[in-house]
């Protein structure tokens, strides 16, 4: 068996005798005081990313920061403590990064001794935040050195998981060999880790690396402020004399992406390919530029050709999952995006894939079902109990979305959104006064979509009859999206019932040109004719709607009247006995308003 040795990081302690191999209970215990979950979290403290982190000293730790910013908000959490974390070096070519803890009082983790030689077969214990949830423990074998991106990899086959980035790969004595790196695996439990010798480099690579850090520095202020063409032209000058740098390589693909140009986005992912083909991000980019062609079968191709990279990776499977949803096949979409929660329970995307899927099926119990399950993995996400309250809604639960709102905590950067969603459920409730109060309420903060406030706010003033500020509400609503053709109808509505049927007839030919086949608004456009005396052109509009959905019991109800204040008897009599035939309950009412007071007339 080939012996594969490596300068190992140098450990402070040398003993004098073998040490007696600990048992796997033992390495677990001896490890994991060293070996520390952390998240990335947002402005609201929402954890949104899961890896881990390995002490080496009372305050400082380091971790895998591929995709991390400078500026990105991390905590690191030990004995059910919190501890802010921020970066303070980085090792760009090997992708490391040294935290700063402070007041965290970690434990110095010990390092494999320097001479000792990594060989292929012997045991190792991977310890890490695998999947999110805790540090866990796995054992495996090293199975060789692999070079790759420059760097030499230890390669083991202990199972990790998403979350095992910046983990600890270990020896039998719970000695540090490794810091793991998921994103490198190549197939199932064949795994990778950086050698821990260069975890003492870190400092001293990014000291010497200061024209990468300004233009890191500078990439990061263009994005922040949305400039994406000087973004793009920032790294594609980097790249001419550092062509494989991933990051830059990066963020042309963000800018290209931004600006609308998919065939250099194309480009730049095809080049992260080929720097890093053990990676999925690169491949997950290109599937997502051949559905935006319109290739669905070759996005499909390319995503399952990402399972020769790691059979058990949710990202993937979760990429698999929108490719056969976009192509059509809903059932096996379902079944990628379930084997993706199979290996990351909290993989968000693949719940949205779910909930559209149950959403086209319109199964409105599954859908508040997996919005449950949402809620229940993320309590304290004010956004997903928002749109659980929205599930029980639109499921016919108002009472339950009231509920569970009365009950959250709501943080004051979010409490205008609380309002929003506390009217809807009110206006579905039938209480449109109370929905007025809260939509009113919520315009008077900051709420993250203004625009659905005021169009809210336009159909309580509309149930309320309070037409001229409905109108103006819609008004507003357009004024901050202006192609919602659903608040485009609803303003003609307004228009038609405050009598300004001149105006609603002039959106109403707007939205015909965008659905000429509309039923809806041919049958607001009949309803204003007949309003304004044009009962002809009234009864042509009708009668095309009928066309488009003879399923309208009301619409023919209004059709019948229509005809019998145009003398036109026969149509009454043909059309009562088509709505006999369609809606019996609309054809009774059709009866007693339009046809028994003729009866009696002629009677009398």
């Amino acid at each position: 068996m080939k012996k594969l040795v490596l300068l190992l990081y140098v450990s402070t302690y040398f003993p004098l005798v073998a040490a007696k191999p600990l048992n796997s209970v033992e390495i677990y215990e001896q490890a994991k005081r060293s070996v520390t979950v952390l998240e990335g979290v947002d402005e609201t403290g929402k954890p949104i990313q899961a890896l881990t982190a390995i002490a080496v000293a009372n305050n400082r730790a380091v971790t895998i920061c591929d995709a991390m910013n400078d500026k990105q908000q991390l905590r690191i959490i030990r004995e059910n403590k919190s501890f802010k974390a921020s970066i303070i070096a980085r090792d760009s070519q090997r992708h490391l990064c040294l935290l700063s803890v402070p007041d965290a009082e970690l434990i110095k983790i010990t390092s494999a001794d320097k001479g000792q030689s990594v060989q292929s077969g012997a045991p190792v214990y991977a310890l890490s935040n695998s999947l999110g949830l805790g540090i866990g423990i796995s054992e495996g074998v090293i199975s060789g050195i692999r070079p790759q991106l420059g760097v030499d990899f230890i390669q083991f086959s202990a199972p990790v998981s998403p979350g095992s980035d910046g983990g600890a790969l270990v020896d039998i004595n719970g000695h540090l060999l490794g810091i793991i790196t998921y994103k490198h695996r190549d197939g199932q439990n064949v795994n990778f880790a950086i050698p821990a010798m260069w975890l003492n480099e870190i400092e001293q690579h990014d000291r010497s690396d200061t024209l990468y850090k300004q233009f890191r520095e500078t990439a990061e202020q263009l994005q922040q402020q949305e400039q994406w063409q000087k973004l793009a032209d920032h790294a594609e000058q980097w790249v001419v004399k550092h062509q494989d740098d991933i990051d830059a390589w990066r963020r042309i693909v963000l800018a290209a992406e931004k600006n609308g140009n998919i065939d250099k986005e194309e480009n730049a992912w095809r080049k992260l390919r080929e720097l890093d083909p053990v990676s999925s991000i690169a491949g997950a980019g290109l599937v997502s530029i051949k559905l935006r062609r319109n290739q669905p079968a070759e996005a499909l191709q390319l995503a399952y050709e990402l399972l020769s990279l790691r059979q058990e990776d949710a990202d993937i499977w979760t990429i698999i999952g929108q490719t056969e949803q976009v192509a059509g096949t809903a059932a096996k979409a379902e079944d990628a995006y379930r084997k993706a929660l199979s290996f990351n329970p909290w993989q968000l995307d693949a719940y949205e894939g779910l909930i559209g899927i149950a959403e086209q099926r319109n199964d409105r119990g599954m859908v508040t079902q997996l919005w449950q399950s949402l809620s229940t993995l993320n309590p304290d996400v004010p956004a997903v109990q928002f749109k659980l309250a929205e599930a029980y809604i639109r499921e016919g639960r108002p009472a339950r979305a009231y509920s569970l709102l009365e009950k959250l905590t709501i943080p004051d950067v979010q409490k205008a959104d609380a309002d929003f969603w506390k009217g809807q459920t009110l206006l579905a409730l039938g209480r449109p006064s109370d929905a007025t109060l809260a939509f009113e309420k919520s315009l008077q903060g900051n709420p993250t979509t203004k625009a659905w406030v005021y169009a809210a706010l336009g159909s309580s003033y509309y149930q309320l009859q309070r037409y001229p500020e409905s109108i103006e509400a819609y008004r507003q609503a357009l004024r901050l999206e202006p192609n919602n053709s659903q608040w485009l109808f609803s303003l003609a509505s307004s228009l038609k019932d405050s009598l300004r049927g001149q105006e609603a007839l002039e959106i109403n030919a707007q939205l015909l040109k965008k659905f000429p086949n509309n039923p809806a608004v041919w049958q607001q456009k009949g309803f204003t004719e007949e309003i304004l005396g044009r009962r002809l052109e009234g009864i042509k509009s009708m009668e095309k709607s009928l066309e488009l959905d003879p399923k309208q019991g009301s619409t023919w109800a209004t059709l019948i009247e229509t005809y019998r204040r145009a003398g036109r008897d026969k149509e009454v009599n043909n059309a009562y006995e088509k709505l006999r035939g369609i809606d019996s309950e609309w054809a009774e009412k059709a009866y007693k308003m339009t046809i028994l007071p003729f009866e009696v007339f002629q009677h009398e």
